[in-house]
């Protein structure tokens, strides 16, 4: 139990920042493409380029784990630990599996408050005069 209460304090430190700055910000990026450019309107629409749209849209899971893995060949060895740059692919590819994570904890804790989370920008058209 020791080992694992080390191990959980160890990953909320300054030296792990690259991490969940990395996990947060696809957590966002996340939410953003699937509610305004990978949508179900467009992924069934037809039309020429139909296919692009629907395996954007069903490979959604995806994204965050190949956007973690190219952050990790633009920025080798986050922590300063001499990695190899396999290691900061993998690093930045389970930041991308936590941000999945997140976003349903997220999305849970705020439809139990009873909160419909949208981006900023979402809204409502106002009735016509």
């Amino acid at each position: 139990m020791e080992a694992l209460d080390q191990f959980v304090s160890s990953m909320f430190t300054e030296q792990r920042l690259p991490f969940w700055a990395a996990a947060l910000i696809f957590t966002v990026i996340g939410h953003f493409m699937s509610q305004s450019v990978f949508t179900r309107a467009r992924a069934y629409m037809k039309g020429a380029r139909q296919w692009f749209w629907w395996w954007g849209r069903e490979s959604q899971v995806l994204h965050p784990l190949s956007a973690g893995v190219a952050l990790g060949f633009l920025w080798p060895d986050p922590e300063g630990r001499h990695w190899p740059q396999v290691a900061s692919c993998a690093y930045f590819a389970v930041a991308g599996a936590v941000s999945l994570v997140l976003w349903v904890i997220i999305q849970g804790i705020a439809r139990k408050k009873g909160i419909t989370l949208t981006l900023p920008g979402d809204s409502d058209k106002p009735p016509a005069s």
